[in-house]
């Protein structure tokens, strides 16, 4: 067959990492159109989740592992394995598990976030939820982190942003859908300035240094269902000593066993709970916060986990 025309592109997996190469050939001679090129960046996108997943699970199985590790290493990989060092910001997150079993698939969970560099001196923070467990909440958890880094690049709107997410998940025929939370920022002379867009996820928390709580964030549409969604983009800023905290449901909906605690003790751990928490750790750091929030929630639900919970904060330290 002779070569009309072609175009390759590297397999990266999140963290760029090379999985391989693709390759489209066509015997015609031909000029690809914005169109085309649209298409095929992302199905190898598309290619490059699905072989990253697979490796994730071939190295899982191959550990010959119970049901419960099996699902920590895939969850593992479908996470950053450390978060971007960003100089004049402390960076904090964490991922606990739901302890709550009732899922007969593997029970890695939806949850997740991310943390890295978009361009010049810009950079962007993202965390969700995608609903439900199994291997196919995986998918779509590790196909949304390849598409938000690679469209990150391409605007500086966070709700266009998740507005291109919204089309990607579509273009997935999956039955999932999911929330988000996404915010692109940069450093200032006086702290940190952003935009943050929430797409059907809970606002995010911002903490003043002395101690003050607000809520950030206008409650869009939730991602992966409908083809027109509505989204915001809310302007932010961090003085020295704030902190900005991003969360999943886990955190808000944390509650006690049931039959295990005093009817007055059930209370789910709600939005103005976490706001409470916060408040009462505003002279910590990043790392410090992110520890005392998942102590107040461990105390509440006493190990019992209902859902997964995904935390991440970012803090512009006050002057020494």
């Amino acid at each position: 067959m002779s070569i009309g025309a072609w175009a390759g592109y590297p397999l990266l997996d999140p963290d760029g990492r090379v999985l391989g190469s693709f390759c489209v050939i066509d015997d015609s001679s031909r000029a690809w159109s914005r169109a085309d090129l649209a298409t095929l960046e992302t199905l190898t996108r598309s290619v490059a989740a699905e072989i990253h997943l697979r490796q994730i699970l071939s190295a899982a199985r191959a550990a010959q592992q119970r049901s419960a590790d099996l699902a920590h290493s895939l969850q593992a990989g479908l996470l950053p394995p450390h978060l971007s060092k960003i100089s004049g910001v402390e960076a904090a997150a964490s991922y606990l598990p739901a302890s709550n079993r009732y899922y007969s698939d593997i029970e890695v969970g939806g949850d997740f976030y991310d943390l890295f560099h978009t361009h010049g001196q810009n950079y962007a923070a993202v965390l969700g939820d995608v609903c439900g467990k199994g291997v196919q909440a995986a998918q779509v958890s590790s196909m949304t982190r390849y598409t938000v880094r690679a469209d990150a690049g391409e605007t500086g709107s966070p709700a266009e942003l998740l507005d291109r997410l919204n089309t990607a998940l579509l273009a997935q025929n999956t039955s999932r859908f999911l929330t988000a939370v996404y915010t692109a920022f940069h450093l200032t002379a006086c702290g940190l300035s952003g935009t943050i867009a929430l797409a059907g996820h809970a606002p995010a928390l911002i903490r003043r240094a002395g101690g003050t709580v607000e809520s950030l964030g206008t409650k869009g549409t939730l991602l992966g269902v409908m083809d027109t969604v509505h989204l915001t983009d809310v302007p932010f800023h961090l003085a020295p000593g704030d902190l900005l905290l991003l969360y999943t449901d886990g955190a808000t909906e944390a509650r006690p066993r049931p039959g295990t605690a005093p009817e007055e003790a059930r209370a789910i751990f709600d939005e103005a709970d976490l706001a409470t928490a916060l408040a009462a750790s505003h002279t910590m750091d990043a790392a410090g916060t992110i520890t005392h929030l998942t102590g107040i929630l461990d105390a509440h639900h006493g190990g019992w986990a209902s859902d997964d919970t995904a935390l991440l904060a970012l803090r512009v330290p006050p002057p020494p």
